[in-house]
């Protein structure tokens, strides 16, 4: 006979915050709860007399704007019927530039460590944006903020498949951090042509044509468009979909996933100008959702940084510049002085 306990999950600080969309993973599935906070977790077997399961929450609150502590919690028969309340602690909010470190589920569960050389590179490059550019990290900020929202799962059941690890280490991980690398060196290093070469070649080495003979691209671009995955993805890729389908409807995390991932497999299959996807990548950053600084001259100086980021692509610049002043036309001067739009 069958059995349940509904989970019920809160913020341990403010308890009358119910957490929706908290992971619930028992080992082998993982389950979110519904918009009051809660999780009926059902035990078909009879025998089965306790389940120890992982609670986490990316939540974007105020309380934890930069999510929650894991927990493991104990759901037990004897508590069939009921409801228990489980509170999570607000994990603490880490400042941008200081090289705290901010959670790279994804890239930490495909290279075995919080503290790989991988996670490492990403967080200096995610220092060196910070430190450049005040608009650059608040994109940093709301990207986390929805890669949150998806990514401890998609992380929790990488953990248990070493298959699915490996090919989302290759197919994924590798050419986004190669790209990353690429992009910092020319918007930020300003790197001689050597180096711009050895990065590009790097981006191409990372969508080797030999994975397998699944097309990654038309993977990607139906994960984009939210349409039907092509008949022939492989079934461990069917089992991470609606997550990865989940994290498309992200328009922040998909700018900073998705766009760069297909680039990349892109210009490698198709042999596009690597350096050029760079520039139209960037340039195509969701920035006119954000905030400008509000008074003139720091105006100035941020669009001045980010019209810096385009030298390597001049021409780029207008695709930057047209969205900004359709978005802050009080800014049309600021923009015109830093060269953004004509």
């Amino acid at each position: 006979m069958a059995w349940t306990v509904t989970l019920e999950i809160v913020d341990c600080n403010v308890t009358s915050t119910l957490l929706s969309g908290a992971a619930i993973f028992d080992g082998a599935n993982t389950w979110f709860t519904d918009a009051n906070g809660q999780l009926i977790y059902v035990v078909v077997d009879d025998f089965i007399t306790a389940v120890i399961v992982k609670i986490s929450h990316p939540s974007t609150t105020v309380t934890a704007a930069h999510g929650y502590i894991q927990k493991n919690y104990t759901i037990s028969k004897t508590n069939n019927g009921t409801i228990q309340t489980v509170c999570l602690n607000p994990a603490p909010e880490p400042e941008i530039g200081t090289g705290e470190p901010i959670e790279c589920f994804i890239v930490s569960a495909t290279t075995g460590s919080s503290e790989s050389v991988e996670v490492n590179h990403l967080r200096n490059l995610r220092d060196q944006v910070s430190a450049a550019s005040r608009l650059g990290a608040q994109l940093i900020d709301v990207i986390y903020d929805e890669y949150f929202q998806f990514s401890p799962g998609i992380a929790a059941e990488l953990q248990e498949n070493a298959f699915a690890k490996g090919a989302v280490l290759k197919a994924i991980v590798r050419p986004l951090l190669a790209w990353y690398s690429l992009a910092g060196k020319l918007a930020l290093e300003k790197a001689d042509q050597k180096v711009v070469d050895q990065a590009t070649q790097e981006v191409l080495n990372a969508c080797p044509r030999h994975l397998g003979k699944f097309p990654i691209i038309s993977l990607l671009e139906a994960i984009r468009a939210e349409e039907t995955l092509p008949a022939n993805t492989p079934s461990f890729l069917l089992k991470f979909a609606p997550r990865i389908q989940e994290a498309a409807r992200f328009p922040f995390a998909s700018w900073a996933i998705l766009d760069p991932l297909v680039r990349a497999w892109r210009s490698a299959t198709g042999h596009l100008d690597v350096v050029d996807e760079v520039g139209q990548w960037l340039a195509s950053a969701p920035l006119e959702e954000l905030n400008p600084p509000s008074d003139s001259e720091s105006l100035d100086a941020e669009l001045g940084v980010l019209a810096g980021f385009l030298d390597f692509r001049p021409m780029a610049r207008p695709q930057l510049g047209e969205r900004l002043l359709a978005a802050w036309p009080d800014a049309a001067l600021e923009l015109e002085r830093a060269g953004l739009v004509s």
